[in-house]
């Protein structure tokens, strides 16, 4: 009686825990981390569209493949000999008893053993490697899923205190600041990062920096070295350690993982919101980038949105994802952070670019839509 109820009990033993499984699957997806069953699928899965890819590429070298049997030949016999002579002197100093020697198939044992480690090894360093790219690489699963909208709503954060501040230092100085001090020399003294300190509650790190002299001197070290929270994006790596985010500045300096539109906050600019005559609304300010990072004191932190978005190491960009789109969120001179797309018009976003271009934005736009796709364009 026993026996026969044990297999039915192991069966819903095995049911209920897949039942269980399954369960716990479905509340962590509602609950926001779908990355946690991604990671999961493309831990058990991921093997298959790599050999997909690289079996096809694979070429068989006809003198490689002697050479390692060479190679391990000459490895299996040495080991032979080596166990052999070791396991003999053992029998020697041991009870006298029959001595079969050491067996050649011992040798091939261990042999098979040490391949299946050294397997074994790389495939771990492999799977290791995996789960950093998912965690790290240009596509982050990681940041993918529920975890997303929050990182990409505290960037856009971060863009309104930027927006903010410099509002606050137009209406100090009646004017924008610089996106670059330059010497009359042309040497770089200080970027427009440093000149909005005192308006996002950096008052005491402001009047550590000595203007007098250029942000890389040794007097300013110590201000320029303080990591400024604002400046960092959530879903990027903040010390440049990434292969997808080459330094472009001095190892000890925090980035910016925000840059200013060069055509707006320039080299010695000195650019006013009068002079902004197509309209704060219709003009970039600043935004988000992922390539090219420069430290925040950095004079040269400002690029073109112009040249596109996530298309070049020097243009404007993000890891973030709307609605099935890549793309990067902006300042606007209103105030205003929206997600520009990567397939924006280029005549579109050129014109955002500008500030006093006189051109006339597309309808959507300035209906507040995100601008994503091209669209008709409106002269």
């Amino acid at each position: 009686m026993s026996t026969e109820s044990e297999p039915s009990t192991k069966v819903q033993r095995a049911s209920l825990s897949a039942m269980a499984l399954v369960t716990f699957f479905f509340l962590v997806s509602c609950a926001g981390m779908a990355f946690l069953v991604q990671t999961l699928f493309q831990l058990g899965t991921g093997w298959i569209p790599y050999l997909k890819r690289t079996l096809p590429t694979l070429t068989v070298s006809a003198s490689g493949v002697l050479w390692f049997l060479f190679c391990l030949a000459l490895f299996v016999t040495g080991l032979h000999l080596a166990c052999r002579g070791v396991y003999r002197g053992k029998q020697e100093t041991a009870a006298a008893e029959e001595n079969q020697g050491w067996q050649l198939r011992w040798s091939f044992s261990l042999v098979i053993l040490l391949l299946v480690l050294v397997t074994s090894g790389i495939c771990l360093i492999g799977v290791s490697h995996q789960l950093w790219w998912m965690a790290t690489g240009k596509d982050k699963l990681v940041y993918q899923g529920g975890m997303t909208a929050a990182r990409r709503s505290f960037s856009k954060n971060n863009l309104r205190q930027i927006g903010l501040g410099l509002h606050l230092y137009e209406d100090a100085h009646d004017r924008l600041p610089d996106g670059g001090i330059f010497s009359e020399t042309g040497q770089p003294q200080h970027g427009w990062v440093a000149q909005l300190l005192p308006f996002m509650d950096q008052e005491d790190l402001y009047q550590q920096i000595d203007f007098d002299q250029p942000w890389t001197d040794e007097v300013n070290r110590k201000p320029y070295e303080t990591r400024l929270p604002m400046m960092v994006s959530p879903g990027m790596m903040s010390d440049f350690i990434q292969q997808e985010v080459p330094r472009a500045d001095n190892d000890c300096y925090p980035p910016a993982h925000y840059a200013a539109n060069s055509r707006v906050l320039g080299i010695n600019s000195r650019m006013s919101l009068r002079d902004i005559t197509d309209g704060t609304s219709n003009t970039i300010f600043a935004g988000e980038v992922r390539e090219g990072i420069r430290a925040w004191g950095s004079p040269l932190n400002y690029r073109d949105p112009a040249r596109g978005i996530n298309q070049q190491p020097d243009s404007f960009g993000s890891h973030f994802i709307v609605d099935s789109k890549t793309g990067a969120q902006m300042l606007f001179g209103d105030g205003s952070v929206r997600f520009v797309s990567d397939d924006i018009d280029p005549e579109i976003l050129k014109r955002l670019s500008t500030p006093a271009g006189a051109e006339v934005t597309c309808e959507e736009w300035m209906e507040g839509k995100p601008v994503t796709g091209r669209q008709n364009r409106h002269d």
